[in-house]
């Protein structure tokens, strides 16, 4: 279920620093016009996807990386998607709305949709909603972002299966690409997953602008200009345009902020300025869908060099937390491979670690910690710890 919006405020049609073009006969169309799908410029939109998405999974079976076969002994293998518009960290679904409030760039604009024309109600073939459009960006790691289209029904209206308008054709004008049909999905992270038009839109919902896989167009970075049209004939017709300049890092307070902690901070992480000192460190999820946990080891030198181990493990904290607190232990009087069930090693509360990551590649800590262990390490400070690998098809970047 998706997350409720409460708009804190309201973009107006007319931006500043902004032109959004509304091409229309007018919202009510002809006298005794009832709104009607214009299907030979919707076929053109259906179609247009439909090729791409052909291409794509034609590509992807060309890849080394096949998949599983019918009747074939080798399982598919699970790899990220190298074609992705942004990195795979960026998103987690479902999309939540409103996420339009924290872009000072938003684009915002409103258009009528038709009602479904596949429908056996003949009310419902007639009808049309003026639903809101919003074009906004989300910071991403790496100094990239990735681009949003959120669709809000009226809130008297969204969720009704009775009464419902259908999805428009969304296009994209940028360098050497003219009205460029673009796959857009509403769960991020996807190789195929698209919207087609005149497909039935019930609730409001967040659409992330996507590449076909093989494509590395568009840039979604780069200006471009996002067209929507809601395929209406019968002079209903009107298509929105929202002109989106480059992504400028520094205009987003976020892009200066530490990364979400999530699960793909899990891997292993080295010291760059001692050999041989590292942390394991684990983010997972606590089940309730708010909250998540992370764990980790550090091993490190006591003060005669021998190897000496530390363990924290932090509270539940709420998921987009960007600085996490793990109390951290060190245990003793342990057995090597017991064979039976030895009595469980001791434990001494050693101190705490604060982790923050300033990009995916950089964890940073800061602790504070006093061993009773004679000779064990103590103190506190900052480190500085880099990635030395990514898991298996989920690569931060």
């Amino acid at each position: 279920m998706r997350v409720s919006r409460k708009y804190t405020r309201i973009l107006g049609a007319v931006l500043v620093g902004a032109s959004l073009h509304v091409a229309a006969a007018g919202n009510d169309g002809p006298a005794g016009a009832v709104p009607r799908i214009d299907w030979a410029k919707a076929g053109k939109f259906r179609e247009a996807l439909e090729a791409s998405s052909n291409g794509a999974q034609a590509t992807v079976k060309r890849h080394a990386h096949t998949g599983a076969t019918v009747g074939g002994a080798q399982p598919a293998e699970a790899f990220a998607n190298p074609s992705r518009a942004y990195p795979p960290s960026c998103l987690e679904s479902p999309i939540q709305l409103g996420l339009w409030q924290n872009d000072p760039n938003a684009l915002q604009s409103t258009i009528l949709l038709g009602g479904d024309p596949l429908s056996g109600d003949s009310n419902e073939q007639a009808y049309s909603e003026t639903v809101t459009l919003t074009l906004f960006r989300v910071v991403c790691s790496s100094g990239v972002s990735a681009s949003l289209l959120e669709i809000d029904r009226p809130a008297n209206m969204n969720g009704n299966t009775s009464r419902y308008p259908t999805f428009p054709g969304v296009a994209l004008d940028q360098g050497s690409l003219s009205s460029f049909v673009l796959r857009m999905a509403d769960d991020p992270n996807t190789f195929f997953v698209t919207t087609y038009s005149v497909s039935p839109f019930i609730y409001s919902d967040v659409f992330v602008l996507e590449r076909y896989y093989g494509d590395s167009v568009p840039d979604y970075n780069q200006a471009y200009t996002l067209t929507v049209d809601n395929l209406l004939g019968n002079g209903f017709a009107q298509s929105v345009q929202f002109p989106l300049g480059d992504y400028v890092p520094s205009d987003y307070a976020e892009a200066s902020q530490p990364l979400k902690v999530n699960g793909y901070m899990t891997t292993t992480w080295t010291n760059p300025n001692q050999n041989h000192e590292g942390i394991f460190l684990q983010v997972y999820d606590t089940g309730d869908n708010a909250n998540r946990v992370l764990a980790y080891a550090w091993f490190t030198y006591d003060e005669v060099g021998a190897p000496f181990w530390l363990y924290g493990q932090s509270d539940p904290f709420p998921i987009g937390s960007r600085t996490v607190t793990a109390t951290t232990a060190y245990y003793g009087g342990g057995f090597f491979a017991p064979p039976g069930m030895e009595p469980a090693a001791p434990q001494t509360i050693w101190g705490s670690v604060i982790f923050s990551f300033k990009d995916c590649n950089t964890m940073n800590l800061t602790y504070n910690g006093t061993a009773s262990a004679v000779g064990g390490p103590t103190g506190t400070g900052a480190r500085t710890f880099v990635r030395v690998a990514s898991v298996n098809s989920l690569a931060c970047e």
